[in-house]
């Protein structure tokens, strides 16, 4: 070997505090995951108003795009969630409903509270959006928007970027997209 590789592999350790990421066909391979830290279940109790969404919801609809919501962003799987002023069809259904939630969520404890850890958490980053999870539709774009401000705004994430657009091409039932990250538990 010649000294410019040795130099330069030397840097590379140096700048990565001794530890070396393997090369995979000349690029350095992924970062390792984070790792999990102490974290605790926190209760929340959040009731949410939505306000002239652009097509009814029936009860059902709602309960199901809240539960994957909250379950994809690190909730417990033991939440509670009461639909109110929609129906069982959406012909019944009025286009301003109220949702009451109570669930549990990670929250991040530091190493001098670890001995009060009920569970290891992750950050992680989340992708809401048509399909991600599974019930959201193209057609939810206001529905997201609005729990955007309404839910997501009163809990301990981060909405990476601006909430969803829903004007012309996401109200026509054009895709959208919101990343959060999120304390996930460790699985």
């Amino acid at each position: 070997m010649t000294r410019t590789p040795i130099a330069v592999l030397l840097a590379l350790l140096a700048v990565s505090g001794g530890h070396a990421a393997p090369i995979v066909a000349g690029r350095a391979a992924a970062a390792a995951p984070a790792a999990a830290g102490p974290a605790e279940w926190r209760a929340f109790d959040i009731n949410v108003r939505l306000e002239k969404l652009p097509r009814p919801y029936t009860c059902d609809e709602l309960w199901y795009r809240f539960h994957d919501v909250l379950l994809a962003i690190g909730a417990r799987p033991d939440l509670q969630i009461l639909t109110y002023h929609c129906a069982d069809t959406r012909a019944a259904s009025g286009r301003s409903p109220s949702v009451q939630l109570e669930f549990r969520l990670p929250i991040a404890l530091t190493a001098a509270q670890a001995r009060y850890a009920d569970l290891a958490a992750v950050q992680r980053t989340i992708r809401l959006a048509p399909g991600e999870p599974h019930s959201l539709t193209r057609g939810d774009c206001e529905l997201l928007r609005q729990m955007t401000a309404s839910l997501l705004a009163a809990l301990p994430v981060q909405v990476v970027g601006a909430a969803p657009s829903c004007r012309g091409g996401a109200a026509a039932g054009q895709p959208f997209a919101l990343e959060v990250q999120a304390l996930i538990p460790r699985s």
